[in-house]
Formats: C-alpha cells, sequence, structure tokens
C-alpha cells in the first residue's frame, strides 16, 4: 500500500484525469479525440478493446500479462464513455455495493432481463 488516501487509488485517478479531459478536451489529447467522436467512436474502442480482452483469455496458454494489458485497455476505453456522460468512481462502487451479495440470475430475474 502506498502512503496515498485508501480510497483514492489509481483507479480514482484515472477517472478523474479522464474526467478533467472531458471538460477542458485539450488538444491533442487521445482522450479528447474520442469524446469529440462522440459514442460511436467510443463505443467502437469498447466493443474492439473487449474482442482483444476475450481473443487474449482465449489463447492456449493464456497470457495473463497480456490479458492484463487488453483488461487495462478495456477499462479505459470504457471509463471514457461512462466519463463522458459524467459516471464517477463512486457511482460504479455504489451501484456494485448495491449488488453484493445478490445472485447475478437474480438481479436479472429484477430487472426483467434473462440472458
Amino acid at each position: 500500500m502506498t502512503d496515498r488516501d485508501d480510497h483514492e487509488d489509481v483507479l480514482d485517478r484515472l477517472m478523474a484525469q479522464i474526467h478533467q479531459r472531458v471538460r477542458e478536451l485539450p488538444p491533442g489529447s487521445y482522450t479528447t479525440k474520442l469524446v469529440q467522436g462522440g459514442v460511436a467512436a467510443m463505443g467502437a474502442k469498447v466493443t474492439e478493446e473487449a474482442a482483444e480482452v476475450v481473443e487474449a483469455a482465449g489463447a492456449q496458454p493464456v497470457d495473463r500479462q497480456h490479458l492484463v494489458y487488453e483488461a487495462c485497455d478495456l477499462l479505459y476505453h470504457l471509463w471514457v464513455l461512462l466519463g463522458a456522460h459524467g459516471i464517477t468512481v463512486d457511482d460504479l462502487r455504489g451501484e456494485l455495493a448495491r449488488r453484493e451479495g445478490t445472485s447475478g440470475l437474480e438481479e436479472k430475474r429484477r430487472r426483467g432481463t434473462q440472458r
């Protein structure tokens, strides 16, 4: 553990930076480029990165470090999409806490979306 506040970790810092870039749209920023491309551009990157995570997870043998790398790419692109809509890490924490201890099947039943 670092001497940073336990509640503010790299994930908090990443989302804070994304929110700052969304507000300021600095030229030359990849986040700016994604945000300016709208949901279509951000969503395309989320879809692309999700496919790369699945591909990395399906490799035989699995290269754990490559899977982590691809997962981080997916998280970044997903968080840009979320950050562009004002969603925070605390919003995500709150929803996960609400679901904690509830079966995924039960959660889907409550929403009426069984897959």
